[in-house]
């Protein structure tokens, strides 16, 4: 019920994640929790369970929703999506029956036996952001003129070579992107190439440190997020105060997950039909409740008004 972390300005976000770790997770104690029916027998939520030293500091409940959620994964979501930790997130854990189950236990699954894990990557961020020391702005406070030109010239290589292959429509990994094979895939290849015409690029990013080159897989998905939405922006100003139709229909993946296509269609100023991919949504069924809210959810993330519809 609660509004998701990266739908607040990048600007408030530390202080909002801030506010909720000081808050702790929600861990009502109530004198009866609901009871909820899975197959033949009726599970329900167990106070003892926010006592256990693993789920103590990351285990919430929502009573009017009667589920579990991860205060960690909440707080660092990002919208690019994760989808095995969703449950935890957006929708809320109810399954019971999998709950002190040994190593099939739902709780301990979600946390993951790799240190990085979303959930484990989540609580070393949550302990990042409280510790001021390490925080980004004190680090950024220590940078002086010429660090600060360099990293920007990095991440403009990085930005221009990633608006490329994003209007070309062209993959971006390769296959294999270890350090001795041929072909890195487009987006290395291609960030090489533009940096090799310039010295002085080719010198900063060589000497650039491992964790900042600006051109790891979440970079670029970073970047290119920030043009989905500014083309997002731009389909919205373009419809206006117009009405306009929404065509959904089913895009499931190579992994088989379902998701959900929209396009808005509407008629320009003069006159003309236009018809625009608006994005792509991870749906955990079909039901027309489900489709509905995601629908719902996209078009309020971009402040576009239902009764235009």
């Amino acid at each position: 019920m609660r509004k998701q972390i990266w739908e607040y300005d990048a600007n408030e976000r530390d202080e909002i994640q801030q506010a909720y770790i000081k808050l702790g997770p929600y861990q009502p104690k109530l004198d009866e929790y609901k009871k909820t029916k899975f197959g033949s027998h009726s599970c329900k939520f167990k106070h003892s369970w926010f006592a256990i030293k693993e789920f103590s500091t990351c285990l919430e409940y929502s009573p009017s929703k009667d589920a579990a959620f991860c205060l960690p994964c909440f707080l660092f979501d990002k919208p690019t999506g994760n989808s095995g930790s969703h449950v935890f997130i957006k929708d809320g854990f109810q399954n019971r029956k999998k709950v002190n189950d040994g190593n099939n236990c739902f709780f301990l699954n979600h946390m993951g036996k790799e240190p990085n894990s979303f959930h484990r990557a989540s609580e070393q961020a949550k302990t990042d952001l409280m510790n001021q020391s390490q925080h980004i702005q004190k680090a950024l406070e220590n940078f002086n003129s010429d660090q600060i030109a360099s990293n920007q010239l990095q991440l403009k290589a990085s930005i221009d070579v990633v608006k490329v292959l994003a209007f070309q429509g062209l993959a971006f990994s390769g296959r294999d992107e270890s350090y001795d094979t041929i072909n890195h895939g487009n987006f290395l290849e291609i960030l090489e190439l533009v940096v090799s015409y310039n010295e002085y690029v080719v010198e900063v990013i060589e000497k650039a440190p491992k964790n900042a080159s600006y051109k790891s897989p979440k970079i670029q998905k970073e970047i290119l997020h920030v043009f989905s939405n500014k083309v997002k922006k731009a389909i919205c100003e373009e419809i206006g105060d117009a009405k306009l139709c929404l065509i959904a229909d089913e895009a499931r993946d190579e992994s088989v997950k379902e998701q959900m296509a929209i396009v808005k269609r509407f008629v320009d100023k003069d006159g003309f039909v236009r018809e625009h991919f608006f994005g792509i949504v991870h749906v955990p069924d079909t039901m027309e409740l489900t489709l509905k809210d995601e629908i719902y959810s996209i078009l309020s993330l971009h402040s576009v008004d239902i009764q235009d519809i």
